[in-house]
């Protein structure tokens, strides 16, 4: 007791020391002249900020309203004069018990500015310096965290709140905040589990009811996510009993239909609830949400006609929810998607692009879709119609026949459905193709809905029925009878009957339609993989598309689990595939992180099966790559010295280093071949004719699957075996060139720098200028062997995937840039004035000759600036003969080009905008452009 009383003593002896130190005056003028005008400042700009938040229910809550760009600048002037008035008792009150006061409000201020580097400053000090003041420090260290999470540091963020709740059992005033924070650091983490916990005590510390609300409406969203719906039932319930505002007692009581419980654990008890806050007027302006929620009821109950006409039904509500919006188009794109229905779903697509907002979840991924869309739909249609055709193809004659005129009959009425609708009508996807369009106008005020065409929901469900029974009919007399003409055109009865109360029109469109018919039956007739070859080339197109598609989830869409299942759809429709390596190998990183079975599964195949390959080579070393990519790039630089001695007409030497380094075999087998037809020209320069034709004989032996000199070669030996009596008598098998004899090699030739001759490029008429590119051009977007019996696919998918339409051109090529009629060019672009081309150009000839040999196409070369080489190659004479060019070369180009790859670059060019390229920017700046264009 005599302790407690020292201690006691000398507390109280020290707070009149410290009482003693502070100037009255100046408390009185910081507390009310500064101090109280601060706080309800930094208190009114916080309640404005909270008050002009916009909620999005339909996303997770933010739990804390932060600062945006917008209440930054608008709050400068206030927040200025809050800083000036706090720097004032710092400065110039330096006896006033406010100092401390002071430096936090600097530091909210600077906060509500946006000004989050100052901020942590002075919240750091603030915590440093008044240690011994536990309501300051741990309020000071709260507003930092909150500052450090604003900049993206997570890590110091969460030091900082470790250090809160290890003392925050000693100050309760800022307990509400602190757990609010450590939530939403949670919350950033991904550790949901966590940050369910923090809110919850962050509710019973806090007094605040607008907050606590927004806390009990984020809480709810959380445990739905993570499956405690009783407990999630209980906060949204908390929000509906409230006076929270409408908007979120509506989204919590819409949400609560979806949480099983006694009163809605079936999909009827659901669309009940759900129907009858349709029929509530104060919804109106969510009536797009219900409709939505209605048919997500139906959908996942398997019932899709009812889904479908209420996704309809939710586009044709009005509504300023671009959100929502977004989400019923991606629901009906990501419906027919699945359904191979790939027009449809097209045009699903192209709404969602167009109504898409910028902070819509994973609309980067949304994006990637739609962009690379064209591309995957075509590979899927490719594989949905050879999937039909053989089916149809394994049925006896009789069944044959008729599923094809089922195929017919439907397509036909699709044929006749897209001739009466417009096509402005096809293009929005808020009025689809109905016999209830001119019924049901897009904007509806529905009075008393029991009347059933004042009743959006009977109407919904009564189109369904309807279409299910009938399919789609036009309104007009006599519908019942409205399908029979084109069903007797195409079984052929009424060939031969023609109705005298018929027009002229209407006749022949009768004899269109017979033709038309008769036209897709032959089509499909032809088409049948009704013999082995037919069969097998079937075969080589689904495997061909099934791995482009494939490609195109991994790379461009990033959908990993998309791309698995098509390599493993892949591998289980043709185990023996020559491209089971590769397959082998993205499975192998695709189930990286995902699945760790997986990956040893499919290591283990690739290593037993195929241990030769270049990716197990990869697996063993990690290195492997960068080690043969080393050794090509010298085997480039020895080509291009074996190159230069033949030019130099030192042949033997030729034929010396072409076989030591064949016998080494090191390097790319396509750059050993183009060393192997060095060394037989050098033979045929040196030795009669069999001495060259053996060794062409070797070269296609000893590479059989080169697609650059083998075919060249070839064409050697079939002039060869033409003209042998006439070459026999030669002394060597390769002479000079004479005016008057036949020339059947091309031979390297060298032209060194800086003796280039150089043959420049077409150049444009009119004074030269800066290549023109219009705002849309910058803006916009082999036979293989049997691969063995593909299984059949069932009747019921036939009606989905043997009906895919013509998907068209890219109507997205900038046809001022690109047009389909002109004097083109492909280039290749060598950023390097001084590289030597001599080799690659060589490589060039050799691919023209055996690819387009007798057609009128030379490459040519062009200095830009001393900066740039364009070796160009034409011309053709529209977009798509040099896009045919492009496509069968680039695949060749690294074989071709003996320089390293990040040195060049190709294009295709018009002659007009050749012209133009007068230096490195501009020749930069185009094939940018043209990258834009092939990424549309």
């Amino acid at each position: 007791m005599l302790v407690y009383c020292v201690v006691a003593g000398c507390a109280a002896n020290r707070e009149k020391d410290r009482a003693a130190e502070y100037d009255m005056m100046e408390n009185l003028t910081a507390k009310f002249n500064i101090v109280y005008h601060g706080r309800k400042i930094i208190a009114d700009v916080t309640r404005q900020n909270f008050e002009a938040h916009h909620e999005d229910y339909q996303q997770l809550l933010p739990v804390l309203i932060e600062p945006t760009e917008a209440t930054s600048s608008s709050n400068t002037q206030l927040m200025d004069s809050v800083i000036g008035k706090a720097l004032n008792i710092i400065n110039h009150k330096g006896k006033s018990k406010y100092i401390n006061e002071a430096y936090l409000l600097t530091g909210k201020a600077n906060y509500l500015k946006g000004n989050y580097y100052n901020a942590v400053e002075f919240f750091t000090y603030l915590a440093n310096t008044f240690a011994d003041m536990p309501e300051y420090r741990q309020a000071a260290l709260v507003w930092k965290a909150r500052s450090l999470m604003q900049l993206g540091n997570l890590t110091d963020a969460g030091s900082v709140l470790d250090t809160v709740f290890a003392g925050l059992e000693s100050e309760k005033k800022s307990m509400g905040l602190a757990f609010a924070t450590q939530a939403k650091y949670y919350l950033l983490v991904h550790d949901e589990e966590s940050a369910i916990t923090m809110l919850e005590q962050a509710i019973e510390h806090t007094r605040l009811k607008p907050i606590k609300l927004r806390w009990h409406f984020l809480l709810g969203q959380l445990l739905q996510q993570s499956g405690r719906k009783e407990e999630a039932y209980g906060h949204y319930s908390r929000v509906v009993r409230s006076n929270a505002p409408y908007e979120m007692s509506f989204y919590a009581a819409l949400n609560r239909v979806f949480l099983t419980t006694g009163e809605n654990s079936t999909g009827e008890q659901r669309v009940r609830l759900l129907r009858r806050m349709l029929r509530d007027g104060k919804n109106k302006e969510f009536r797009d949400q219900i409709y939505y929620q209605i048919a997500t009821v139906f959908y996942e109950d398997g019932y899709l006609p009812e889904a479908l006409a209420n996704y309809e039904l939710a586009l044709r509500q009005e509504s300023s929810n671009r959100y929502q919006t977004t989400l019923t188009y991606l629901k009906l794109a990501d419906h027919y998607f699945a359904a191979t229905d790939y027009p449809t779903a097209k045009l699903y697509y192209d709404s969602v692009g167009m109504v898409l907002p910028v902070d819509f979840p994973n609309a980067g991924e949304v994006q990637r879709k739609i962009a690379n869309l064209d591309e995957l739909i075509a590979q899927l249609t490719v594989v949905a119609h050879q999937d039909s055709l053989q089916y149809l193809a394994r049925l006896d004659e009789t069944t044959r026949r008729t599923e094809i005129d089922s195929i017919l009959t439907r397509s036909w009425l699709q044929y006749q459905a897209k001739k009466v609708e417009p096509a402005k009508q096809r293009a929005s996807q808020t009025q689809r193709f109905s016999p209830f369009d001119d019924m049901m106008p897009a904007a509806v005020s529905y009075t008393d809905n029991r009347f059933y065409f004042n009743n959006p929901d009977a109407m919904g469900m009564g189109q369904a029925e309807f279409r299910r029974r009938w399919g789609n009919r036009q309104l007009k007399d006599n519908w019942r009878f409205s399908d029979m003409a084109g069903a007797s055109v195409i079984s052929g009865e009424a060939a031969g009957t023609v109705d005298t109360e018929h027009t002229p029109t209407e006749e022949v469109a009768a004899v269109d339609s017979t033709a038309w018919v008769s036209n897709l039956r032959q089509t499909y007739l032809d088409e049948l993989p009704d013999t082995d070859e037919k069969m097998a080339a079937s075969d080589t197109l689904i495997h061909n598309a099934l791995i482009r598609v494939g490609n195109s989830y991994r790379d461009e869409l990033l959908d990993n689990e998309a791309a698995i299942r098509t390599y493993e759809e892949l591998l289980e429709r043709y185990p023996s595939t020559p491209e089971a390596p590769l397959l082998y190998y993205n499975l192998y990183r695709l189930y990286s992180g995902i699945d760790d079975a997986k990956v040893a599964l499919y290591r283990q195949k690739l290593l037993v099966d195929f241990p030769d390959s270049r990716y197990s080579h990869i697996i063993r070393d990690p290195a492997y790559l960068a080690k043969l990519e080393q050794q090509q790039r010298v085997l480039d630089r020895a080509y291009e010295s074996v190159y230069t001695l033949y030019t130099e007409q030192q042949y033997p030497q030729v034929v010396d280093e072409v076989t030591r380094l064949l016998d080494i075999g090191d390097g790319r087998q396509q750059t050993l071949s183009q060393l192997a037809y060095l060394r037989a020209l050098a033979w045929g320069r040196t030795a009669a004719i069999d001495t060259f034709e053996n060794a062409l004989r070797q070269l296609v032996s000893d590479f059989p699957g080169d697609s650059l000199i083998t075919p060249l070669a070839n064409q050697h030996l079939e002039f060869i075996e033409t003209h042998r009596d006439t070459l026999a008598t030669r002394q060597y098998a390769l002479q000079a060139i004479a005016g008057e004899r036949k020339r059947f090699v091309d031979e390297p030739t060298m032209t060194l720098w800086p003796q280039l001759v150089i043959r420049h490029g077409p150049e444009s008429p009119r004074p030269r200028r800066e290549l023109t590119v219009n705002t849309a051009g910058r803006t916009g977007l082999g036979g293989r062997p049997n691969l063995g019996n593909v299984q059949g696919i069932a009747g019921q998918q036939l009606a989905r995937v043997a009906e895919v339409g013509d998907l068209g051109p890219n109507v997205y090529r900038d046809l001022e840039l690109l047009p389909d009629s002109a004097t083109y060019y492909f280039v290749i672009n060598v950023m390097n004035a001084r590289a030597n081309l001599a080799p690659s150009r060589f490589g060039i000839g050799q691919f023209n000759r055996t690819r387009y040999a007798g057609q009128a196409i030379s490459h040519q070369m062009k200095v830009i600036n001393d900066e740039n080489q364009l070796v160009y190659v034409g011309p053709f004479d529209s977009y798509d003969d040099v896009k045919q060019y492009e496509t069968r070369i680039l695949p060749l180009i690294p074989d071709i080009m003996k320089i390293p790859t990040d040195l060049y670059n190709t294009f295709v060019i018009t002659a007009t905008n050749f012209g133009t390229l007068s230096d490195f920017d501009k020749v930069d700046d185009y094939h940018a452009v043209y990258q834009e264009q092939l990424e549309r």
